[in-house]
C-alpha cells in the first residue's frame, strides 16, 4: 500500500528577512516557521505573503501612535521602551517581541485558514470548524500584543 507523504518546496533556512518601513524591524520568515511551528509543506510564497499583509495591518493598526513616537524623538520601536531581556547576541527588545508576536499570530491565522480549503471531504468541514477556534485566538493575541506596545490594557468582556 502506497502513502502520499507532501513535501514542501520551502527551504526555511534560506528565506531572508521581510523589509518593513524603518520604524519597525524586519520579519524572518524562518523564525516565524519555527515559533509558530509551520512546517515546509506551506510555500515560502504563502509564507511571505502572510507575513507581508501582517505587518502591514499591524503597522497600520500602529499608525497614528507609531508617528506621535516619532515626534517624540523615537526613531525606531525598539526606541520607545529600552527594556531589554538577555545580553549580547541573545538580548531581546520588549517592544520589538510584542511586535513580532503580533506580526506572527496574524499570519498564522492567515496561514490556517487558507489551509481549511485544502480538503472538501466532510471530515475536511469537521476538520475546518476545528479550526475556527484556534484562528480567533491568534487573532486576539495579535491586537492583544498591538494594544501592549501601545501601553493599553487589554480588555476582558464577560457576556452574561
Amino acid at each position: 500500500m502506497g502513502s502520499f507523504i507532501p513535501s514542501g518546496q520551502a527551504s526555511p533556512g534560506n528565506e531572508p528577512d521581510l523589509p518593513n518601513i524603518p520604524f519597525f524591524p524586519p520579519v524572518s520568515p524562518s523564525i516565524f516557521r519555527d515559533a509558530m511551528d509551520v512546517d515546509t509543506t506551506v510555500s515560502t510564497e504563502r509564507i511571505n505573503m502572510a507575513l507581508q499583509l501582517s505587518l502591514m495591518e499591524v503597522n497600520n493598526s500602529l499608525a497614528v501612535w507609531s508617528a506621535a513616537q516619532i515626534e517624540l524623538g523615537n526613531a525606531t520601536l525598539a526606541a520607545t521602551k529600552d527594556t531589554v531581556y538577555g545580553e549580547d547576541e541573545q538580548a531581546v527588545n520588549h517592544q520589538e517581541k510584542l511586535y513580532q508576536s503580533a506580526v506572527f499570530h496574524l499570519a498564522k491565522a492567515r496561514v490556517v485558514e487558507h489551509m481549511r480549503d485544502f480538503d472538501s471531504t466532510a471530515a475536511g468541514h469537521n476538520k475546518a470548524d476545528e479550526l475556527s477556534q484556534p484562528i480567533d485566538d491568534f487573532k486576539r493575541e495579535a491586537r492583544r500584543n498591538v494594544r501592549a506596545i501601545m501601553g493599553q490594557p487589554g480588555t476582558v468582556v464577560e457576556l452574561i
